[in-house]
């Protein structure tokens, strides 16, 4: 036995062993990667030193079986791992309970595409030092637990399990699982390590005795590592990444020392030629999503060609050739060609038609063989199929003892034999059925071969059927033997087929006899068709002809080549369809003779869609710009709507525009840096991801190397420099050097400079010491002057001129006129100019007094409200940074308050025009003054006291301020005084004045209050326009707010009791339910939308509020007022959507609105409508309806 299968196992050995493929594989080895790593880059030496030459090789799937013989287990696995750098499979290592096991083959391998499994594992240290990735394509499933595993190791009495450059696990958990004496493992972050979706670290230790005491880790180890020695330390690129890099891994923990997102495990620098491993494919040294097509768009041929540059996808890694023991297929290396390919040198090509399959023939077809038949395309042997073949039998063996009973096998389940297009031997057909009409179910056959006869020399033998008709359409060829067909009473077309078209052995002639008479056949209009030839036909229709009388067309026999039915004329007799792309009609053969394409048109050809590297232009492909990248849609060189998708190099204007792509290699114009688009980029960048960018230089920089105007980022200035810095001109101190372009400082002494020099100043900070000989006054013509800061001893003088120039040194003083004059005129002077000052003195006093008086009062008056309002500079220095809680709520006395006229009514209660006069204040402040409805509050006063606490703790600009509370039988709200009234009077009241653009304003304003209540979790339940006041035209606040519900931090909703509530104005969760939500408000906010574009409309005037349920519930919705465009009506209706999470949030309509008031004209136009056409008013009845 061992001489028979020892050659074999040998050829296994040899063939596991060098059946890999030998690659270059370019990625070091390197400690140093991430975050971590070495300051200065290795030398090429040391990379060259760092690559190795290894191979790829198979892993098992043998799982935890034992195996019979433990040395030749450990011998094999030496020898399928020895100089192993890439696992294709899984790598299992079980088993091993010699403790002096040598396991330093595993020393190179770097990546495993599918699972590790350690088990039963007795040596003491196990030591992985190269591998970097567990790909986990292929996961270890254990019976008890639901995870899938790419890590396992379990019942192992190893003390290390060493894997230092262990980086990423794409895919699968890792699990621990009762290693008694395993150490170090629950000190690696295992977060770093695992990538897959939902995966993680499970670790089980079910012995009764404690864990083994593990050695700490190595002092130069930043966290945990895999066992003693700082070689052991564990590597970091992803937990301590910055948040720019959230989608993958980094080098460094900056923004910009994100890894490409191709890079799997950490990598070097932000390129794809900087990873330690790769993602998806591996290509010469650099990490690609996809490896290089294999065809390629050539635009001058308009066609497809073989791409020199293209290599097959082989693992993770692109090769240029499969393995020998691998088919190409689809740019890929597989075991097995897929479904409808079959294998042709070492290829998968498309079978022209079913992939073959042979089949043995059998005696007799029955319903416990017919399955054997499936997708078979050749028969050897022969078949035959008679009446027990439909009525089902018992089997006899010759013995005359009983085999299986066959059960019955209705005539539609040949339909397996479609398929079948050759017949080595003979076909016997003697069965008759209610269903068994033809033979369609052989259409496909094409030859019969006659290797084996029946009856009469028969390779085609049918008697005594219930055939009307052969339909045997394909066959071509009978190669030996004749034709037999007797006694089918109702068979026709059979005689009038041309046999010896057929048959191609004369030694016997063909026997048909007994069959339905012709006259009969075409009696029963079972005849050939017109279009057939005088060879006959198989069956009724123009597609059962031997040949055709006019011309074929496929199959099919038609009178001519008609071109209106999208076909052509390819030679006499023979017509052809247009190709697939053209639409209808075309004048010859493929997509180049089309007269209309279907789709679009490249070049001369008709295509389905136009490649990469153009765009459809009305119908026609045109190339794009050739710094496009990726496609385009229009012919512009830059990335928009009419440009490209993406590109190698763009030029940036401002933060996101593109001006124009560049390619690869072309550096940036003057005036531009370049700069890196990180891999992870989300915004308007997001096309040119990964790629480079040329920014415009700071306007005073005009080369630079980064943006700024500082000498370390700016090369050249456009103006001067000053320093370390550019400059637009130079500051007052210095001067402008235009040789050098520079400013340089002026002289101490001068107050603006033509020179570095004294006597270069413009003016002086001091003193000016003229320049002449012997003269040291000034004089008209002369101006040359240096500046000092002291007089010199020759000019002691200082003249202080009386038209304000610089002082001056002079030797001379200068004489004052007064001097010399009349001692009593100057008295006289003096003393009148004393009296004058005394008497406005008094004057002012008197004046100076009235007004403090007025003064103080008024102070006195708005201190007070300040107070009330919360706006008084009353802050304590406070050391620390918490916030204090500034809230106030004022309780006043009812006695403070003075009522005045009604200004209107809410839903919550009756609005007083007021005076507050503050207990020992001389003060009178105009206010509004709310008194609350029974039953409209809460039930306590605890918890009146805190909504109205949170009525005076909002602080938004457009949210009307509670001042103060007057606890009596009915509570009063004490407010602002907002004395143009409601917003719903005043565009009532102002139609006729009032323009889109403050219509627009004033709805941004509501939703950015309505947005502040929503970020405090406050529900309003009662906005509308009558709630919203008008300050001045250019400022409205939101009230009644403080009776809104505040929402706890986990309460999503609130419902309300029974009460009063505005119905026209509520949700239809509010009035199905009770629930008011931030959404119900924001279907409030609609109404308050439309009713300020139809200046106070008053919603759902002519529907009942009885009817307005059913009238929502139907769908319906308040009409589109005229002078309101399509946009804006757009955002009132997703308000008014049935489903709230279908809403917009208040800070999304804050965000619409913005932009519609920056373009208000388009939004609302008031120039088509006047003021007859507004929408009805409300009725003179209460706006608030009881639910």
């Amino acid at each position: 036995m061992s001489l028979t299968r020892g050659p074999k196992l040998r050829w296994l050995s040899k063939a596991v062993f060098y059946l890999s493929v030998v690659l270059l594989l370019y990625r070091p080895i390197s400690s140093a990667a991430g975050p971590a790593a070495n300051a200065t880059n290795p030398s090429p030496a040391d990379k060259a030193n760092d690559v190795f030459k290894g191979k790829i090789c198979i892993g098992t799937n043998g799982r935890m079986s034992v195996p019979s013989n433990r040395e030749h287990h450990y011998r094999n696995l030496r020898d399928r791992y020895t100089n192993c750098t890439y696992v294709d499979g899984n790598l299992e290592l079980t088993w091993l309970q010699d403790e002096h096991l040598d396991l330093t083959f595993l020393q190179h391998i770097r990546e495993v595409t599918g699972y590790v499994l350690i088990s039963h594992v007795d040596v003491k240290r196990i030591v992985l030092p190269a591998l970097q990735i567990i790909r986990g394509r292929t996961l270890f499933k254990l019976s008890v637990h639901d995870e899938e595993f790419a890590l396992v190791v379990t019942l192992s009495k190893m003390h290390n399990l060493e894997m230092p450059a262990l980086r990423d696990i794409l895919a699968g958990s890792c699990g621990l699982f009762n290693n008694y004496n395993l150490c170090h493992m629950k000190t690696i972050n295992w977060e770093e390590i695992i990538t897959g979706t939902g995966s993680k670290i499970i670790n089980v230790y079910n012995f009764t005795e404690p864990e083994r005491e593990c050695p700490a880790c190595h002092e130069s180890c930043e966290a945990g590592c895999w066992g003693e020695g700082p070689e052991n330390c564990q590597k970091f690129s992803k937990i301590n990444c910055s948040p720019q890099c959230h989608q993958g891994r980094c080098f460094g923990p900056r923004p910009r020392e994100c890894c490409h997102l191709f890079c799997a495990g950490g990598c070097t620098g932000p390129k794809q030629s900087d990873c330690l491993a790769c993602r998806n494919f591996f290509d010469d040294g650099v990490c690609n999503q996809e490896c290089p097509a294999m065809q390629r768009y050539n635009p001058i041929t308009y066609s497809w060609e073989t791409n020199p540059e293209g290599k097959y996808a082989y693992g993770a890694t692109c090769v240029k050739t499969c393995p020998e023991h691998l088919l190409k297929d689809n740019g890929a290396c597989v075991r097995i060609c897929p479904a409808k390919k079959k294998a042709v040198n070492g290829e998968c090509v498309v079978c022209d038609g079913p992939c073959p399959k042979t089949c043995q023939g059998v005696d007799i077809v029955h319903a416990g063989n017919i399955e054997s038949f499936r997708d078979c395309t050749v028969i050897e042997g022969s078949i035959s199929i008679l009446d027990h073949s439909f009525g089902g039998f018992q089997q006899i063996y010759p013995n005359f003892t009983f085999g299986p009973r066959y059960p019955r096998l209705h005539p539609d389940r040949l339909e397996i034999f479609s398929t079948l297009q050759e017949i080595t031997g003979f076909i016997n057909v003697q069965a008759s059925h209610p269903d068994f009409k033809n033979l369609s179910y052989f259409r496909n056959l094409e030859t019969i071969g006659g290797r084996q006869l029946t009856e009469y020399f028969s390779a085609l033998y049918i008697v005594k059927t219930s055939l009307n008709s052969l339909h045997l359409r394909s066959l071509k060829m009978i190669r030996a033997g004749s034709v037999t067909i007797l006694e089918n009473k109702e068979l026709c077309f059979a005689e009038s087929i041309s046999w010896t078209k057929i048959i191609k052995s004369q030694l016997h002639g063909t026997l048909l006899q007994n069959n339905k008479v012709s006259q009969q056949c075409q009696e029963s209009g079972l005849v050939c068709s017109a279009q057939c030839s005088v060879e006959g036909c198989w069956g009724l229709g123009p597609n059962e002809c031997l040949s055709c009388a006019h011309f074929q067309l496929d199959e099919t026999c038609v009178e001519s080549c008609d071109l209106n039915l999208g076909i052509y004329e390819l030679t006499p007799k023979l017509c052809k369809h247009c190709h697939h792309e053209c639409d209808e009609t075309c004048t010859g053969p493929g997509p180049g003779n089309c007269t209309v394409c279907k789709h679009v048109k490249d070049g001369p050809y008709c295509v389905p869609a136009c490649p990469t590297s153009k765009f459809n232009d009305s119908g026609e492909c045109v190339s794009c710009h050739d710094n496009c990248v990726g496609g385009c849609t229009g012919p512009e060189n830059n990335i928009g709507p009419r440009g490209c998708h993406s590109c190698e190099k763009a030029v940036i204007n401002g933060d996101v525009e593109v001006d124009h792509c560049l390619k690869k290699n072309e550096t940036c114009p003057d005036g531009y840096y370049y700069e890196w688009v990180g891999p992870q980029e989300q915004g308007p960048l997001k096309p040119l991801a990964g790629k480079a960018v040329c920014r415009k230089c700071h306007p005073r920089c005009k080369r630079c190397i980064g943006y700024g105007f500082h000498e370390q980022v700016c090369q050249e200035c456009v103006k001067y420099k000053r320093g370390e810095q550019c400059e637009d001109e130079c500051p007052q101190d210095h001067y402008a050097d235009e040789e050098r372009h520079e400013c340089s400082r002026c002289a101490s002494e001068c107050r603006g400079c033509s020179g570095p020099n004294v006597n270069q100043c413009q003016s002086c900070r001091n003193y000016r010491v003229y320049l002449w000989p012997g003269v040291m006054e000034p004089l008209t013509n002369l101006t040359q002057f240096n500046c000092t800061a002291n007089c010199p001893a020759e000019a002691p003088h200082k003249i202080f001129p009386a038209d304000g120039g610089d002082p001056y040194c002079a030797k001379e003083p200068v004489v004052n006129p007064l001097v010399n004059g009349d001692e009593e005129h100057i008295a006289a002077i003096l003393g009148g100019v004393i009296g004058c000052v005394t008497l406005l003195g008094v004057f002012l006093a008197c004046f100076g007094y009235h007004w403090h008086q007025r003064a103080k009062s008024k102070e006195n008056t708005a201190k007070m409200t300040m107070v009330m309002s919360g706006y008084e500079d009353s802050e304590p220095l406070r050391p620390s940074h918490v916030k204090p809680n500034l809230a106030k709520l004022r309780i006043v006395k009812e006695a403070e308050l003075r009522r005045g006229g009604i200004l209107g009514y809410g839903a919550f209660g009756t609005v007083y025009k007021g005076v507050w006069v503050p207990e020992g204040e001389n003060v009178k402040i105009p206010v509004a003054i709310k008194v609350l409805r029974e039953g409209t509050g809460s039930n306590t006063n605890r918890e009146i006291l805190d909504e109205a606490y949170i009525m005076a703790s909002v602080e938004h600009p457009n949210l009307l301020q509670l001042l103060a509370v007057c606890m009596t039988s009915q509570m009063m709200l004490v407010t602002q005084l907002m004395p143009l009234g409601c917003l719903l009077d005043y565009v009532r009241n102002n139609r006729d004045k009032i323009g889109s653009k403050p219509l627009l304003n004033w709805c941004t304003q509501i939703a950015r209050g309505m947005a502040y209540l929503e970020e405090r979790r406050l529900v309003h339940r009662d906005l509308a326009a009558r709630n919203v006041l008008v300050q001045n035209p250019a400022c409205v606040k939101i009230t009644d707010f403080g009776l809104a519900k505040l929402l706890d931090i986990n309460e999503d909703e609130y419902k309300a009791a029974g009460g009063k509530m505005p119905i026209k104005w509520l949700a239809l969760e509010c009035i199905q339910h009770r629930i008011f939500t931030h959404k119900s408000d924001v279907w409030a906010f609609g109404v308050v939308l439309w009713e300020i574009c139809t200046l106070g409309g008053f919603p759902y005037a002519n529907i009942s509020d009885a009817q307005l349920m059913t009238y929502l519930l139907s769908g319906n919705r308040l009409m589109r007022p005229d002078n309101v465009s399509e946009k804006l009506y757009e955002v009132m209706l997703k308000c008014w959507s049935a489903n709230p999470d279908d809403r917009p949030t208040f800070r999304e309509l804050r965000c619409s609105l913005e932009d519609f008031e920056a373009h208000h004209e388009n939004y609302v136009d008031f120039s088509c409508s006047s003021s007859s056409q507004a929408h009805a008013l409300p009725p003179t009845e209460e706006e608030i309806t009881i639910i």
